[in-house]
């Protein structure tokens, strides 16, 4: 989408993100900056995060769905941040779909999954907490 007056996009195409917490801490501050070396700058107050979060996955999913751009291979990770989950917690299966929630400190966001996932996902947790934190000498 294109500005009518001067061919330029709409809405700016961001390249990188920055920021840290508020002095507060009641705040995010990101820092962005686009293609054409604008900075943006916003705050999104912590308890608002997960539902930015949230936004965006929605979003993300419905465009994988149709077909846009193929969804990434689950053996390509070099292109995405770990989120320091400070817990997980699968929710009972209701009809054909089951829970899973990941709260990263103040934010929790909740996934459907199809119950039938639910016990690879299971067995992944159970191997994972399985593995020695360290390697054996």
């Amino acid at each position: 989408m294109k500005n009518q007056s001067d061919n330029t996009p709409a809405f700016p195409i961001i390249h990188t993100l920055q920021g840290g917490p508020s002095e507060d801490g009641d705040m995010l501050l990101v820092e962005t900056a686009t293609f054409d070396d604008k900075i943006l700058r916003f705050a999104i107050p912590i308890d608002n995060v997960q539902h930015v979060i949230a936004f965006l996955l929605i979003w993300v999913g419905k465009i994988s769905a149709q077909g846009n751009r193929p969804e990434t291979d689950d053996t390509d990770r070099t292109g995405s941040l770990p989120i320091p989950a400070t817990s997980i917690s699968i929710g009972e299966p209701h009809g054909d779909a089951g829970y899973l929630g990941i709260s990263v400190g103040r934010a929790e966001l909740v996934f459907s999954v199809p119950a039938s996932a639910l016990m690879s996902v299971g067995q992944t947790l159970l191997l994972a907490g399985a593995m020695p934190s360290s390697p054996p000498s």
